[in-house]
């Protein structure tokens, strides 16, 4: 006897892309515009986002900072971008940059670091270090691990049932990414209290760190 395919429920494109835009960015990131008062961002500092979902994030720090420049949000998969008005959207791996060494002022890694092992972080940081201007500030944000093995074990299996490739997430204390961090030249890594986040539950990791990269040009000397 033949056996008729059941169609699997899959979520319609419609809801999936209204769910990328505002709702998750309010949920997932809901923070994020604390960055204009936690970092004083001014106006005119040229902005990267970083992330599948970074143009809405991007729209929404710009608009918050009231900056100047026009942001560019990095796609870092080939899902279709969700609509952000005056943002630059460019598609490329995070580790591998269409920019120029000393082009931004702020960069944001919104919820990515799980998605890497400690090399590919480790390049994504280099990159980072490298596109950021004298003084410049990226800010990092992650789901922490926490003390119980349990909690982690339980954390691990939800993070890999929603990531596309399954793979084991990769959940760093502050001083693993602060490593990391400096290893790949920054030399001001600190905590930034970023709070309250909202979806999904659980501790987070929000690290901000400088680029402070002294040439005789950037400190005032012919």
């Amino acid at each position: 006897m033949s056996q008729t395919a059941v169609p699997s429920l899959a979520i319609p494109p419609a809801l999936r892309r209204w769910w990328r835009g505002q709702p998750r960015l309010a949920l997932e990131d809901s923070p994020a515009a604390q960055l204009v008062s936690l970092t004083t961002m001014a106006p005119v500092e040229r902005l990267l986002v970083l992330g599948p979902d970074s143009p809405a994030l991007a729209a929404l720090i710009a608009d918050t900072a009231e900056i100047e420049p026009t942001p560019i949000a990095v796609l870092t998969d080939d899902r279709s971008p969700i609509d952000a008005a005056e943002v630059q959207v460019v598609r490329a791996q995070p580790h591998r940059l269409p920019l120029d060494d000393s082009s931004v002022d702020f960069a944001v890694v919104p919820h990515q670091l799980r998605h890497w092992d400690d090399a590919r972080a480790l390049r994504v940081l280099e990159e980072l270090w490298r596109v950021l201007d004298h003084n410049g500030v990226a800010v990092l944000w992650e789901i922490a691990p926490s003390r119980s093995p349990t909690l982690n074990a339980l954390w691990s299996t939800i993070l890999a049932a929603n990531s596309a490739n399954e793979a084991k997430p990769h959940l760093r204390t502050f001083a693993q990414l602060g490593q990391l961090a400096y290893d790949a030249g920054f030399a001001w890594i600190q905590t930034l209290p970023l709070r309250p986040f909202f979806f999904p539950p659980g501790p987070r990791l929000t690290v901000l760190v400088r680029k402070e990269h002294y040439t005789a040009e950037n400190v005032g000397r012919g």
